[in-house]
This record gives C-alpha cells, structure tokens and sequence, in this order.
C-alpha cells in the first residue's frame, strides 16, 4: 500500500495544522510536556522530557510505521498552542487512533481541540480512506470526553480502573467514529 507522508497542512477556521518538525522544539514545547497540569491525562508524564528525547521522538516518528503528528497553530496569531496526531494506522483493517495535546492553556475551551481533531478525522477518512478512527480518554477528562462526545463519536467501552490519576485508579473510555457516520454528521 502506498504510504501517504506527513506533508499535508490541514486549514481549518480558527486553526491550521502543519507537520511537526524539528524547529517546533522549543523550551515552551518542552515545558508544556513536563507541566503536570498540562500532561494530567498524557502518558508522556511518566517520563521527563529533554530536549534529546523529544528530538529523538521526533526524529523516529516515521521510521517504522504510517503515523501523522502536526503542529496546532492559531490561523490569527500563527502561535503554535499544541500537537495532535493521527497514529496506529492500520491499512489491513483501515483504522487509526487520535492524539492531542493543547499546551498553551489560554486555548483550552477554545475549541482548538474539537477543530484540530474535525481537520484529522477529515484527513483520515477523505485523504487516507479510513473506515474508523478511535480513541481513549481518562473517564474524568471531561473536555475531551465532551469534544469526543460533540464530534459524533460513540463511547465504545470501558476499561476499569486502567488508569492511575494521582493515588487513585480511575476507568479508561474508548470512543470511536466509523466514515459513514464522520460523513453524515
């Protein structure tokens, strides 16, 4: 199967998405990754990020598999607030799984995440002709279950205290939206 690279700019309203690249790597970008607030439902929390192993991250990103991460930047302000991504791209079954992180805490509520992930899904289902997209949330991120909930995806299931949030174990969501449905809603 052809492989379609991480080339594509994605333009929404509000937002544009560019693939991420070295030159994203700031201490800011860094920062946000290691901000307990801001990495509270990230699994990149149980490591501390450096330079050298977002670098390195960055830099094997492409090496084994289809997997897509971009840049979010404010189309107003061209100020880069996040990353989201497009990854497990399954070409045998024709699914994939969402990622998103908005690191710049003056977008959140902003429907930075809820555009970011409509231009993906997009991506996913028009560009790469995908039949599902998935995805996981904590049961108490209740913005993203939300952003889930309003971008027509169904929550699919339950896993039972699969994550621990602070001392306590808390259920994880799955969530997925099939291309039928992306294209009727």
């Amino acid at each position: 199967m052809k492989r379609i690279m991480n080339s594509n700019k994605l333009i929404g309203n509000i937002y544009s998405l560019s693939p991420l690249t070295l030159d994203d790597i700031t201490k800011e970008y860094i920062a946000w990754l290691n901000d307990p607030i801001v990495n509270k439902f990230l699994e990149v929390k149980h490591v501390n990020q450096t330079l050298e192993t977002v670098t390195e991250y960055i830099n094997d990103f492409y090496k084994d598999n289809e997997r897509y991460i971009w840049g979010i930047y404010s189309i107003e302000n061209k100020l880069f607030i996040g990353t989201v991504s497009l990854t497990n791209v399954n070409r045998y079954h024709n699914r994939a799984n969402l990622g998103i992180m908005i690191g710049n805490s003056d977008y959140w509520g902003k429907s930075a995440a809820e555009e970011a992930y409509s231009l993906v899904i997009d991506f996913a289902f028009n560009t790469l002709g995908l039949n599902r997209v998935g995805g996981g949330s904590y049961s108490t991120n209740i913005g993203m279950n939300f952003t889930l909930k309003r971008l027509g995806f169904t929550h699919e299931g339950v896993m039972r205290e699969s994550y621990l949030e602070g001392d306590k174990y808390v259920d994880g969501w799955h969530w997925g939206i099939l291309s039928d449905e992306w294209k009727s809603g």
